[in-house]
């Protein structure tokens, strides 16, 4: 491997990849589509864009895990459930609120409040995931 590129300076570039795809699905992609776009496609664009979203973070996160057992065990482990919260909210978490959604549009008033609450859990996650994921960056830096 090249002198500069070593398991650190890997580790800083996968958690600042992370981070700011993070950052910018949340705070750039979602805002604009949703905002430039008439509300049904951009919901349906938005469905789209959250399996690749999960899958690349995902790696990312998987990749950064394992490069991170060999910099620092505690960061590692922390990784490697910023890697797991992204694949229980692409397997199991977004398939149930887009089943939610789509009661919801149909009418059922129920699903609505459980889209609500499963919604709002989904984002907690997501920012729990980016605060993590800016410790340990901060933490390798």
């Amino acid at each position: 491997m090249l002198d500069w590129m070593t398991l650190h300076t890997l580790a800083i570039l996968l958690e600042a990849a992370i981070l700011g795809g993070m950052l910018f699905f949340a705070f750039v992609a979602a805002p604009v589509i949703f905002t430039a776009l008439e509300a049904p496609v951009a919901g349906g664009l938005i469905r789209k864009m959250f399996p690749a979203y999960y899958l690349y973070m995902g790696v990312l996160s998987a990749l950064a895990t394992i490069v991170l057992s060999f910099v620092d065990e505690i960061d590692a482990v922390a990784m490697s459930g910023v890697a797991l919260l992204f694949w229980v909210a692409r397997q199991v978490l977004m398939p149930h609120i887009n089943r939610l959604r789509d009661r919801e549009q149909e009418g059922d008033v129920a699903a609505a409040g459980r889209f609500k609450t499963m919604h709002r859990l989904s984002v907690i996650i997501n920012l729990v995931q980016m605060i993590a994921v800016a410790v340990i960056l901060v933490r390798t830096i």
